[in-house]
Protein backbone atom coordinates (compact mmCIF):
# COMPACT_ATOMS: atom_id res chain seq x y z
CA UNK A 1 0.00 0.00 0.00
CA UNK A 2 1.35 3.40 -1.05
CA UNK A 3 0.55 7.22 -0.50
CA UNK A 4 0.51 9.42 -4.02
CA UNK A 5 -0.19 13.68 -3.14
CA UNK A 6 -1.29 15.41 -6.25
CA UNK A 7 -2.00 19.92 -5.87
CA UNK A 8 -3.58 22.31 -8.39
CA UNK A 9 -3.11 25.36 -7.91
CA UNK A 10 -5.93 28.00 -9.53
CA UNK A 11 -7.63 31.01 -8.78
CA UNK A 12 -11.44 31.54 -8.54
CA UNK A 13 -12.10 33.69 -11.53
CA UNK A 14 -15.28 34.39 -13.48
CA UNK A 15 -15.79 31.78 -16.24
CA UNK A 16 -15.22 34.29 -19.25
CA UNK A 17 -11.73 34.63 -17.93
CA UNK A 18 -10.63 31.32 -18.02
CA UNK A 19 -7.79 30.71 -20.80
CA UNK A 20 -8.01 27.82 -22.42
CA UNK A 21 -5.34 25.67 -21.06
CA UNK A 22 -2.65 26.56 -18.89
CA UNK A 23 0.31 28.26 -19.57
CA UNK A 24 2.49 27.79 -16.17
CA UNK A 25 0.85 25.31 -13.39
CA UNK A 26 3.21 25.43 -11.43
CA UNK A 27 1.83 28.73 -10.65
CA UNK A 28 -1.45 27.75 -11.23
CA UNK A 29 -4.33 27.46 -13.62
CA UNK A 30 -7.00 29.46 -14.16
CA UNK A 31 -5.18 32.42 -13.24
CA UNK A 32 -6.31 35.87 -13.40
CA UNK A 33 -5.01 39.61 -13.24
CA UNK A 34 -7.74 40.24 -11.10
CA UNK A 35 -8.09 40.55 -6.88
CA UNK A 36 -9.62 37.13 -6.55
CA UNK A 37 -9.25 34.21 -4.33
CA UNK A 38 -6.21 32.34 -4.94
CA UNK A 39 -6.08 28.15 -3.71
CA UNK A 40 -4.62 25.59 -3.77
CA UNK A 41 -6.53 22.00 -3.77
CA UNK A 42 -4.69 18.69 -3.01
CA UNK A 43 -5.98 15.32 -3.69
CA UNK A 44 -4.29 12.13 -1.52
CA UNK A 45 -4.93 8.67 -2.58
CA UNK A 46 -3.90 4.94 -1.92
CA UNK A 47 -3.47 1.81 -3.38
CA UNK A 48 -1.22 -1.18 -4.68
CA UNK A 49 1.45 0.41 -7.27
CA UNK A 50 0.70 -1.33 -11.01
CA UNK A 51 3.87 -3.72 -11.35
CA UNK A 52 4.30 -2.55 -15.33
CA UNK A 53 4.11 1.20 -14.42
CA UNK A 54 5.02 1.46 -11.35
CA UNK A 55 2.34 4.10 -10.94
CA UNK A 56 -0.76 3.97 -8.59
CA UNK A 57 -2.15 6.77 -10.72
CA UNK A 58 -0.91 8.53 -13.52
CA UNK A 59 -0.89 12.54 -12.26
CA UNK A 60 -2.14 13.87 -15.49
CA UNK A 61 -5.35 11.93 -14.60
CA UNK A 62 -5.40 13.31 -11.04
CA UNK A 63 -4.74 16.81 -12.70
CA UNK A 64 -7.30 17.04 -15.61
CA UNK A 65 -10.27 15.58 -12.88
CA UNK A 66 -9.24 18.54 -10.18
CA UNK A 67 -9.15 21.07 -13.25
CA UNK A 68 -12.36 20.19 -14.71
CA UNK A 69 -14.17 20.01 -10.39
CA UNK A 70 -12.80 24.33 -10.51
CA UNK A 71 -13.58 24.96 -14.27
CA UNK A 72 -17.31 23.21 -14.44
CA UNK A 73 -18.34 23.02 -10.88
CA UNK A 74 -16.91 25.37 -8.15
CA UNK A 75 -15.97 28.35 -10.47
CA UNK A 76 -19.78 28.34 -11.76
CA UNK A 77 -21.12 27.68 -8.46
CA UNK A 78 -19.08 30.46 -6.97
CA UNK A 79 -20.17 33.48 -9.64
CA UNK A 80 -23.05 32.30 -9.78
CA UNK A 81 -25.45 35.59 -9.30
CA UNK A 82 -29.53 34.67 -9.80
CA UNK A 83 -29.46 33.42 -5.66
CA UNK A 84 -29.07 30.20 -6.14
CA UNK A 85 -25.52 30.56 -5.08
CA UNK A 86 -24.14 27.47 -3.03
CA UNK A 87 -20.84 28.10 -2.23
CA UNK A 88 -20.48 30.47 0.92
CA UNK A 89 -17.45 29.13 2.72
CA UNK A 90 -14.29 27.40 2.40
CA UNK A 91 -16.30 24.26 3.81
CA UNK A 92 -18.42 24.47 0.50
CA UNK A 93 -16.37 24.69 -1.96
CA UNK A 94 -14.31 21.59 -0.28
CA UNK A 95 -17.64 19.61 0.00
CA UNK A 96 -18.19 20.46 -3.37
CA UNK A 97 -15.70 19.36 -4.72
CA UNK A 98 -14.95 16.29 -3.02
CA UNK A 99 -18.62 15.08 -3.91
CA UNK A 100 -17.74 15.96 -7.61
CA UNK A 101 -14.22 14.32 -7.82
CA UNK A 102 -15.89 11.08 -5.97
CA UNK A 103 -18.34 10.80 -8.86
CA UNK A 104 -15.93 10.80 -11.23
CA UNK A 105 -13.04 8.76 -9.98
CA UNK A 106 -12.69 5.45 -11.82
CA UNK A 107 -9.03 4.56 -10.94
CA UNK A 108 -8.71 1.47 -8.53
CA UNK A 109 -6.55 3.43 -5.88
CA UNK A 110 -8.22 4.87 -3.28
CA UNK A 111 -9.35 8.59 -2.39
CA UNK A 112 -8.26 9.14 1.18
CA UNK A 113 -8.58 12.90 1.51
CA UNK A 114 -9.18 16.63 -0.29
CA UNK A 115 -7.70 19.42 1.21
CA UNK A 116 -7.95 23.18 0.62
CA UNK A 117 -5.62 26.24 0.92
CA UNK A 118 -6.99 29.60 1.36
CA UNK A 119 -3.54 30.64 2.52
CA UNK A 120 -0.13 29.45 3.34
CA UNK A 121 -1.23 29.50 6.69
CA UNK A 122 -4.81 27.95 6.86
CA UNK A 123 -6.58 25.17 5.15
CA UNK A 124 -9.68 22.80 5.43
CA UNK A 125 -9.23 19.01 4.88
CA UNK A 126 -11.87 16.31 4.10
CA UNK A 127 -11.64 12.28 4.56
CA UNK A 128 -13.80 9.98 2.77
CA UNK A 129 -16.86 9.04 5.09
CA UNK A 130 -19.28 6.08 4.63
CA UNK A 131 -22.18 9.02 4.98
CA UNK A 132 -21.52 11.69 3.11
CA UNK A 133 -24.13 14.01 4.70
CA UNK A 134 -21.93 13.48 7.66
CA UNK A 135 -18.49 14.01 6.46
CA UNK A 136 -16.29 15.60 9.34
CA UNK A 137 -13.92 18.52 7.84
CA UNK A 138 -10.74 19.55 9.27
CA UNK A 139 -9.45 23.23 9.78
CA UNK A 140 -5.87 23.99 10.49
CA UNK A 141 -4.39 27.65 11.20
CA UNK A 142 -0.87 28.78 11.83
CA UNK A 143 -0.22 31.36 14.44
CA UNK A 144 3.18 32.51 16.27
CA UNK A 145 4.75 33.30 19.28
CA UNK A 146 8.23 34.45 20.52
CA UNK A 147 9.63 32.84 23.71
CA UNK A 148 12.38 32.13 25.45
CA UNK A 149 13.16 28.96 27.73
CA UNK A 150 15.76 27.21 29.04
CA UNK A 151 15.98 22.91 29.16
CA UNK A 152 16.80 21.99 32.42
CA UNK A 153 15.72 19.66 35.25
CA UNK A 154 15.51 20.41 38.52
CA UNK A 155 16.06 17.01 39.69
CA UNK A 156 19.49 16.30 38.11
CA UNK A 157 22.80 18.10 38.70
CA UNK A 158 24.13 21.03 36.95
CA UNK A 159 27.07 18.21 35.78
CA UNK A 160 24.21 15.99 33.93
CA UNK A 161 21.73 18.84 32.68
CA UNK A 162 24.87 20.50 30.81
CA UNK A 163 25.47 16.96 29.37
CA UNK A 164 21.89 16.22 28.13
CA UNK A 165 20.97 19.57 27.23
CA UNK A 166 24.32 21.19 25.90
CA UNK A 167 24.09 25.00 25.24
CA UNK A 168 20.63 24.94 25.46
CA UNK A 169 20.70 24.32 29.19
CA UNK A 170 22.31 28.28 29.44
CA UNK A 171 21.09 29.89 32.40
CA UNK A 172 20.30 32.84 30.91
CA UNK A 173 17.96 30.84 28.22
CA UNK A 174 17.50 31.63 24.81
CA UNK A 175 15.02 32.37 22.61
CA UNK A 176 12.86 30.69 19.52
CA UNK A 177 10.26 32.18 17.17
CA UNK A 178 7.73 29.12 17.62
CA UNK A 179 4.82 28.33 15.06
CA UNK A 180 2.09 26.23 16.38
CA UNK A 181 -0.47 24.42 13.75
CA UNK A 182 -3.89 24.09 15.77
CA UNK A 183 -6.34 21.40 14.32
CA UNK A 184 -9.86 21.44 14.91
CA UNK A 185 -12.56 19.43 12.98
CA UNK A 186 -16.52 19.03 13.00
CA UNK A 187 -19.43 17.17 11.01
CA UNK A 188 -20.60 19.71 8.14
CA UNK A 189 -23.76 18.34 7.01
CA UNK A 190 -25.20 21.28 5.16
CA UNK A 191 -23.55 23.83 2.17
CA UNK A 192 -23.36 27.02 4.42
CA UNK A 193 -22.17 24.80 7.25
CA UNK A 194 -18.83 25.28 8.84
CA UNK A 195 -16.18 24.10 11.57
CA UNK A 196 -15.93 26.75 13.47
CA UNK A 197 -16.41 30.60 12.62
CA UNK A 198 -12.52 31.84 12.25
CA UNK A 199 -12.73 35.39 14.37
CA UNK A 200 -14.15 32.84 17.24
CA UNK A 201 -11.41 30.17 16.30
CA UNK A 202 -8.80 32.39 16.29
CA UNK A 203 -9.19 34.59 19.37
CA UNK A 204 -9.41 31.43 21.64
CA UNK A 205 -6.51 30.83 20.46
CA UNK A 206 -4.85 33.87 20.98
CA UNK A 207 -6.65 34.33 24.42
CA UNK A 208 -5.61 30.78 25.77
CA UNK A 209 -2.14 30.31 24.29
CA UNK A 210 -0.74 33.23 22.21
CA UNK A 211 -0.99 35.92 25.08
CA UNK A 212 0.09 33.76 27.46
CA UNK A 213 2.93 32.35 26.20
CA UNK A 214 4.35 35.32 23.33
CA UNK A 215 7.04 37.26 24.46
CA UNK A 216 7.92 35.22 27.93
CA UNK A 217 10.25 33.38 29.64
CA UNK A 218 8.75 30.02 29.55
CA UNK A 219 10.19 28.70 32.83
CA UNK A 220 9.96 31.95 34.91
CA UNK A 221 6.98 33.28 33.86
CA UNK A 222 4.62 30.14 33.43
CA UNK A 223 3.37 28.47 36.18
CA UNK A 224 2.66 25.03 34.52
CA UNK A 225 6.78 25.00 33.54
CA UNK A 226 7.91 25.79 37.17
CA UNK A 227 8.69 22.24 37.23
CA UNK A 228 8.16 20.89 33.85
CA UNK A 229 11.22 21.20 31.51
CA UNK A 230 9.73 23.42 28.26
CA UNK A 231 10.83 21.15 25.61
CA UNK A 232 8.90 21.21 22.59
CA UNK A 233 7.50 18.54 23.04
CA UNK A 234 5.96 19.68 26.67
CA UNK A 235 4.76 22.55 24.38
CA UNK A 236 2.90 21.18 22.46
CA UNK A 237 1.26 19.17 25.73
CA UNK A 238 0.27 22.20 27.46
CA UNK A 239 -1.25 24.08 24.04
CA UNK A 240 -3.60 20.87 23.88
CA UNK A 241 -4.91 21.44 27.31
CA UNK A 242 -4.67 24.44 27.15
CA UNK A 243 -7.47 24.31 24.12
CA UNK A 244 -9.24 20.87 24.68
CA UNK A 245 -12.74 21.39 24.66
CA UNK A 246 -12.84 25.00 24.17
CA UNK A 247 -14.07 25.57 20.59
CA UNK A 248 -17.60 24.59 21.01
CA UNK A 249 -19.16 21.76 18.96
CA UNK A 250 -15.80 21.60 17.17
CA UNK A 251 -13.32 18.87 18.27
CA UNK A 252 -9.63 19.60 18.95
CA UNK A 253 -7.61 17.30 16.88
CA UNK A 254 -4.38 18.24 17.12
CA UNK A 255 -1.12 20.87 18.09
CA UNK A 256 1.78 20.61 16.16
CA UNK A 257 4.62 23.10 17.37
CA UNK A 258 7.68 24.33 15.65
CA UNK A 259 10.67 25.29 17.40
CA UNK A 260 12.28 25.94 13.88
CA UNK A 261 11.73 24.80 11.21
CA UNK A 262 13.69 21.52 10.91
CA UNK A 263 12.07 20.67 14.87
CA UNK A 264 8.63 19.64 15.34
CA UNK A 265 6.53 17.83 17.89
CA UNK A 266 2.67 16.78 17.76
CA UNK A 267 0.45 15.91 20.26
CA UNK A 268 -3.11 14.87 19.59
CA UNK A 269 -3.86 13.99 23.34
CA UNK A 270 -3.58 10.46 25.13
Amino acid sequence: MIQLSREIRFALVPADEIADRPSNSWAGWPTSNLAVPHLVLRCLIEGEVDPKTGYLCNITIIDQLLRSVVTRTLIPRYHQTDGQRTIQNAESILRLAFAELSAQWTNPAKIVSLNLAVSPYTNYSIAREKDMNQTAIQLTEQFEFSAAHRLHCNDLSDEENRAIFGKCNNPAGHGHNYVIEVTVSKAVDSDRGQVIAIHEFESIVKRLVIDRLDHKHLNLDIDYFRDINPSVENIAIAIYNWLDGQFGSAKLEQVKVFETPKTWALYAGD
